[in-house]
């Protein structure tokens, strides 16, 4: 099947979603100040909870909402043990993913029957929400009580999500390259290796203070040369459980393996459904866990 026929398909999937239009719709406005006025006033005719910034925000909170707003990134420590990254990563470790950009190719186990061609493997919803740890993580109290300080409302969890990227030859694509996610007014992402990530083994790339440039907002992909006229990059590397929030409004990429495959789980918090979501909830509610913020993969 050629690259267009694929392409087709996979637009097709997500016009499909409910939350098409509204998505499409914010994709138009690209000015950061224009996006940041329309995401205050959905912000208020949100629930919300206790939690404001400047009132009830502890120190650390603090810092999570003045970097974020400044750098559009922020590191994240003492999030998750040792022991839950270790069970996450065998879990996917012995789960079926596809290439979302071939799905021609199917279902497969992305470490032993991943054609050469594939550089990503991406578990579908219903796995990646029953993998351990996954749904407390995305409900962490320190991460929705950072989102809500930053969106100004109770989050919702738009897209629940975990990958692999699998070593090559170094050639980029799709994602891989440098863009700006433009999914919502105001969202943020929490991403956590599940294995260790060095220079060769497909670290992240953010260009710190994008999210706030209003140049280069064409959505598209971008050289790197591009992406730097906009200011220098930062990569992170680091052991499995590291962790850190991003806009990724601002412009990044995540590089290609070239030794070691990669598994990153990642969760986004946004103000309205994605396309990129389930069409209904795939899972129950867990126990303790907010109704609203999790009404787009969990039902009561």
């Amino acid at each position: 099947m050629s690259k267009l026929v694929e392409k087709i398909i996979r637009n097709a999937r997500i016009a499909a979603s409910p939350y098409f239009w509204g998505f499409t719709a914010q994709r138009r406005i690209r000015h950061p100040d224009n996006r940041a006025k329309m995401a205050r006033f959905l912000a208020r005719r949100r629930p919300q909870s206790a939690i404001r910034p400047g009132s009830n925000a502890t120190a650390g909170l603090d810092s999570l909402v003045q970097n974020m707003n400044q750098q559009g990134y922020h590191m994240l420590s003492g999030l998750v043990e040792p022991q839950q990254v270790a069970e996450m990563r065998a879990y996917f470790s012995e789960q079926k993913a596809s290439d979302p950009y071939r799905p021609t190719f199917g279902r497969f186990l992305p470490l032993t029957e991943a054609r050469p061609e594939t550089h990503v493997a991406f578990f579908d919803p219903e796995t990646v929400v029953k993998a351990p740890h996954a749904a407390a993580l995305a409900n962490h109290p320190v991460l929705l009580a950072g989102m809500e300080a930053l969106l100004g409302c109770k989050p919702s969890i738009g897209y629940i999500a975990a990958w692999w990227s699998l070593p090559g030859d170094g050639t980029a694509e799709h994602a891989e390259l440098f863009h700006r996610d433009v999914d919502d007014w105001a969202f943020y992402k929490f991403f956590l290796y599940l294995t260790d990530v060095d220079e060769r083994s497909g670290p992240h790339i953010y260009v710190p203070g994008s999210h706030n440039r209003a140049s280069h907002l064409d959505i598209r992909r971008y050289t790197d040369s591009e992406a730097h006229e906009l200011g220098p990059e930062v990569r992170f590397t680091g052991p499995a459980g590291s962790c850190f929030l991003e806009n990724t409004y601002g412009m990044h990429r995540g590089l290609p393996p070239l030794d070691r495959p990669r598994l990153i789980f990642q969760v986004t918090y946004c103000l309205m459904g994605l396309p990129y979501a389930p069409p209904a909830p795939v899972a129950p509610l867990p126990q303790g866990c907010d109704p609203f913020i999790n009404r787009f993969y969990f039902k009561p």
